[in-house]
């Protein structure tokens, strides 16, 4: 689905969730046709009860009819409470293979960061009307024809005063869906606009109170919350208009049936328990439309988020089993590699060749915007290759599994985000280990008092409902993190830019282990304390690559050194 595809019709994207889960819809389906046939039983006692009872005055008729009438009613019961069950499993099934689809596009595409709670969210709306049996009243829709030939049945002129009536509750829902389509949409838009503005906010506190921005930020969002309150009111204001006047209709409807019942009544062609039973099924009739009107708003969310979500997440699958490989050679090769920023058609490190064996620190200098992030997420393969390969240990690690691959590398962030987790399972990067290996890469990283001096040391929480770190914490436990597992690469954005000398030094320490031990660290930084560590160092500058020896660097040190001292 292509981003210029019209909406999809309300039964269209209802028939795009039913190709998605067809067992459960068949099984839907059955107990939508046991429920609405034997919504029949009480139209049809009401006929036995008038027509027979009364006049036969036979209370044994009237037991048998009334143990019946209850027997087959708690078969309703049941069948009701099967499928409101089965809507809810499917919607959270639903969600459930969205979500799963979202977190690997959020994987794998280098534009998903920032979209992965947008698909989440339209996960959870889609679902909705599942989860709050909204979806039932589609289902039991193509059960109004049959009541209304049970009308025609009991009298053809009820039969077709039900027609007539089914037929000015549908056209109201479909006008209310063309009225209500824009400005529920509008609402929708302006609410995730507001929604990102406030996470915008949130990640830059500090900034805005040190500059006294947060009234001016208020000003801004309230703006945006006020464009989305006008188009929630004029959606609210449509559908609550449409709802009552689906309703009033429906009351007028029930008054005509009783009306033209007594009627034919009067002139012998209908009994008085026909009058009872077509009022009865007139409005099991109208009932499904009546509800749909009633519900539209959220019909209409659902619908929008399944056509967002389909037309995001089109083609996405989940992650495909892989055979975990061996730890691969400390040997990072880099083939004829460009490299440029996600949504850029020009790059921004033109093609190069090199090949980085174990035991080495590579430096990456240059100014600002030189290209040095984008290079490292680049060899992580966070972000595509624009031309050339990327191989470790002669495989390309954009062809390798992430979560194979992933615990051969480990990267470090310039800004450091820790998972909503204890810091023990940031630093185990979430997965099942020993204590004693948490332990050792937070004592090398230089983490380790640091972290017993927190509550509940390796136990403490952050995130959400956690404590809070300075930037200086989360760098030396987002090292740990990358030190974690003994990994042949290592890849590093500013490393020491939030880092006491003290904890520059436990660091620098830390990098120099695992490079004696044979592996590979890559490292964008201009501390010069690093520097001086390095074996070799690219210098980045208008998109070329250019080594330079380690002696010439250090020269440039020590003059950088003594004009600082001068």
């Amino acid at each position: 689905m292509s981003a210029n595809t019209p909406q999809l019709s309300a039964i269209g994207w209802l028939k795009g969730l039913a190709s998605t889960m067809p067992k459960t819809v068949r099984w839907l389906l059955a107990f939508s046709l046991a429920v609405n046939l034997l919504m029949l039983v009480a139209p049809l006692y009401m006929l036995q009860v008038y027509d027979r009872v009364l006049t036969s005055g036979s209370t044994d008729t009237l037991v048998w009819l009334t143990i019946i009438s209850v027997f087959l009613l708690a078969i309703y019961g049941a069948a009701e409470a099967g499928r409101r069950r089965l809507a809810a499993i499917a919607g959270q099934r639903l969600e459930d293979d969205f979500a799963r689809r979202a977190f690997t596009r959020f994987e794998n595409a280098n534009d998903a960061a920032s979209a992965l709670q947008r698909d989440l969210s339209n996960a959870s709306r889609l679902s909705s009307p599942f989860s709050n049996g909204t979806i039932l009243s589609f289902v039991d829709l193509p059960f109004v024809p049959f009541f209304i030939l049970v009308l025609a049945f009991i009298h053809p002129v009820l039969g077709m005063l039900g027609l007539i009536g089914g037929a000015i509750v549908l056209a109201l829902a479909v006008f209310a869906e063309l009225s209500n389509r824009t400005p529920t949409e509008k609402t929708n838009e302006v609410q995730n606009q507001s929604a990102r503005f406030a996470d915008g906010l949130a990640r830059q506190r500090s900034a805005l109170v040190a500059m006294g921005l947060v009234g001016r930020a208020k000003q801004a969002w309230q703006t945006l919350r006020t464009n989305g309150a006008s188009h929630a009111t004029e959606a609210s204001r449509k559908e609550s208009g449409f709802t009552a006047l689906s309703r009033a209709t429906r009351q007028v409807l029930q008054i005509g049936i009783l009306c033209a019942g007594a009627w034919l009544a009067i002139n012998q062609q209908l009994s008085p328990g026909g009058i009872v039973a077509s009022s009865i099924v007139l409005s099991r009739a109208l009932a499904p439309i009546d509800l749909i009107v009633g519900s539209w708003r959220s019909i209409v969310q659902a619908r929008s988020a399944w056509s967002e979500a389909d037309e995001r997440l089109a083609g996405v699958s989940e992650t495909s089993e892989y055979t975990p490989l061996p730890t691969p050679k400390a040997l990072l090769s880099l083939d004829r590699v460009s490299a440029k920023l996600p949504g850029s058609d020009d790059p921004l490190i033109r093609p190069f060749t090199t090949e980085i064996e174990g035991g080495s620190m590579i430096v990456l200098t240059g100014p600002n915007g030189s290209g040095k992030t984008t290079l490292l997420q680049t060899i992580s393969a966070a972000w595509p290759v624009d031309t050339g390969k990327v191989m470790l240990g002669g495989r390309s690690v954009h062809d390798w599994p992430n979560a194979d691959r992933g615990k051969h590398v480990g990267y470090l962030p310039q800004e450091v985000e820790l998972l909503p987790a204890t810091i023990g399972e940031n630093i185990a990067r979430l997965g099942e280990a020993a204590p004693e290996k948490i332990v050792s890469a937070a004592k090398e990283a230089g983490a380790h008092e640091m972290i017993l001096a927190l509550p509940d040391g390796y136990e403490t929480r952050v995130g959400p409902g956690g404590i809070h770190l300075s930037a200086g914490q989360r760098q030396s436990i987002g090292l740990a993190r990358a030190l974690f597992g003994s990994p042949v690469l290592l890849l590093m954005d500013e490393p020491t830019s939030n880092l006491d000398d003290a904890a520059v030094g436990s660091a620098i320490a830390a990098i120099n282990s695992r490079v004696a031990e044979g592996a590979i660290a890559l490292i964008a930084t201009h501390d010069p304390r690093v520097l001086s560590h390095a074996s070799q160092v690219y210098e980045l500058a208008g998109g070329a690559i250019t080594a330079r020896r380690v002696e010439r660097t250090r020269t440039k040190i020590s003059h950088i050194r003594k004009g600082a001292a001068a």
